[in-house]
Parts: structure tokens; C-alpha cells; sequence
């Protein structure tokens, strides 16, 4: 018995970790990017800092940025809120965000106007640190 708990304990070490990465941990750190819009054909940088629970959004080249209140969560996508709360006649204002894993390194982004499921902004965000 006694050379079964080094095991067990070593199972349910792993079982945390793999938990904790299904929860989000994926999408912790500081992401940078350029977004396309589709409606007006620009494009410009964005940047994404996920800290816990609070996520925050740059875009220094329009000039605003805020914060995403997550809607829902999986081991590869991440559904969001936006709002606007710095720059907010430059940026559009409650918009539905979804964040998908490419990989370790990458996510993938797309935008879609409040109340409308067509995306009108897409990008990928390389992972800073």
C-alpha cells in the first residue's frame, strides 16, 4: 500500500494542473496583435493583458481601450463583453468577443457588433509573456 501513494499522490497533482489549464489558464499573460475589420478594410494593433479574472484591452492606434467580462469558458474558447472605457467615441461599445486557442503561443480573435452574430474584426494575438 505504502508504494501506491507516492502514485496516487502524483495523479492527483496532475489532475490539478490539467483543471487549472482547462479553466482558463491558457489565456493568462500578455498578448499582442494586429486586428483586421472587415467593414472598413483597416487595420490596427492590439494588445490583451489576462491577469486572473480581469482582462483588459489596448488599441493605441485607435486610441481606446477597456475591459472583457467573460461570458463563458472552455479549454479552447474564451466568449466575452467588451466595453469601452477610455477612447469611447473611437470604439465601438458593448461588442461580443471570442478568443480561441491556436496554440501555445497564439490565440485567434474575432468581433462581432451588439447584437449581431456576424464578426466585423478578426486577428491573432502572439503571446508576450
Amino acid at each position: 500500500m505504502k508504494r501506491f501513494a507516492p502514485a496516487a499522490g502524483l495523479l492527483l497533482l496532475s489532475a490539478a494542473v490539467v483543471c487549472g489549464q482547462t479553466r482558463g489558464g491558457w489565456l493568462r499573460g500578455e498578448w499582442a496583435g494586429t486586428g483586421y475589420q472587415t467593414d472598413t478594410n483597416t487595420t490596427w494593433a492590439m494588445r490583451l493583458t489576462a491577469k486572473g479574472r480581469i482582462y483588459t484591452v489596448d488599441y493605441p492606434s485607435l486610441e481606446c481601450g477597456g475591459r472583457w467580462r467573460l461570458l463563458s469558458l472552455s479549454s479552447r474558447r474564451a466568449v466575452f463583453r467588451e466595453t469601452i472605457t477610455r477612447g469611447t467615441e473611437r470604439c465601438a461599445q458593448r461588442g461580443r468577443v471570442v478568443i480561441e486557442r491556436l496554440n501555445s503561443r497564439q490565440l485567434g480573435y474575432w468581433f462581432s457588433q451588439a447584437g449581431s452574430n456576424e464578426y466585423t474584426a478578426s486577428g491573432i494575438l502572439n503571446k508576450n509573456r
